[in-house]
């Protein structure tokens, strides 16, 4: 199984919460390709030593930092979110497949029934942006997409390596990148969705399963044991808020705690210690705006 991620040293500790998460529910030995500009020469250490030691295989390949010249960065996305479409021209050629995994996210179960998905003659598989289809629709709408067209989250990622070698054009996805730069939030997100609109064959969402709550109400459903898919295989911590920050108060906070509190010093244990102050806080200015805006539009309407 070939497995890509793509990341500077700001993610390294979940990175490794991910891979260790990865290991324990496949066994078979695996390539852990790393596609990199900004990582330590000892964090790169770090990574070699524990995949071997867990019987994979480690392949760290340089990017230069201008490989994508100006496109767009900006809030907590990096350069690196780029790397992925690099992967047909950086792997090598004898491998068929890869799975990209952003390092925010948890498995927990194997990822094999995916990996191993047909194609159908599509370049890539990805998993519905359950927000984005449901909830955001303007985000949608803002790069071209209806109502009716699918939108895929790009945290987890089959790519076709034989058919982007044959398809894909670097220099037509960096064209609509360019196109759509004043209109597009998620930049990777939303140009991987347009260029591949036509290439993209479905999987299910338990396969790349968004942790955020959407709503109070869907909080307290959550918390009350509704489940709206079954067990999810993979959780994804998307957004701003992560589960390695002490005011995360978003799904599958507990799960990913007992694989981060080993990589906590000192001052992260107290801080952590306190935890339940800083959620208490974040969820009472949830539950003040989820009250509020409604009264102040009722107001602006009268």
């Amino acid at each position: 199984m070939n497995i890509l991620v793509t990341l500077n040293d700001n993610y390294i500790k979940p990175l490794f919460i991910m891979l260790e998460s990865l290991f324990n529910h496949e066994r078979k030995p695996m390539n852990i390709y790393m596609f990199y500009s900004d990582v330590s020469k000892v964090n790169r250490q770090r990574l070699s030593t524990y995949i071997k030691r867990q019987g994979s295989c480690f392949i760290p390949i340089y990017v230069e930092n201008n490989a994508f010249g100006e496109a767009p960065v900006f809030n907590y996305f990096t350069k690196e979110m780029y790397y992925r479409l690099l992967c047909s021209e950086l792997l090598p050629e004898k491998e068929e497949r890869v799975l990209y995994l952003d390092p925010d996210i948890l498995i927990r179960g194997a990822v094999s029934p995916l990996y191993e998905m047909d194609f159908s003659g599509k370049m890539i598989i990805g998993m519905e942006d359950y927000a984005i289809n449901n909830m955001l629709m303007d985000k949608k709408k803002a790069i071209g997409f209806t109502k009716k067209d699918s939108y895929i989250n790009s945290g987890v990622l089959l790519f076709n390596l034989k058919k982007m070698r044959e398809d894909f054009v670097l220099e037509d996805f960096i064209y609509i990148l360019e196109k759509y730069r004043s209109v597009v939030s998620f930049p990777d997100q939303d140009v991987i969705n347009l260029y591949f609109k036509n290439d993209i064959k479905l999987g299910e969402r338990i396969y790349n399963y968004n942790t955020g709550y959407g709503s109070v109400s869907g909080m307290l459903m959550h918390i009350l044991g509704k489940k709206d898919v079954k067990e999810p295989v993979i959780v994804h911590y998307m957004g701003k808020s992560k589960p390695w920050q002490v005011d995360y108060y978003g799904k599958y906070f507990f799960e990913y705690f007992s694989y981060l509190k080993k990589h906590l010093n000192w001052k992260g244990k107290i801080l952590f210690a306190f935890k339940p102050c800083y959620v208490a806080v974040k969820i009472g200015k949830a539950l003040v705006r989820q009250f509020t805006i409604p009264l102040k539009r009722k107001e602006r309407d009268e």
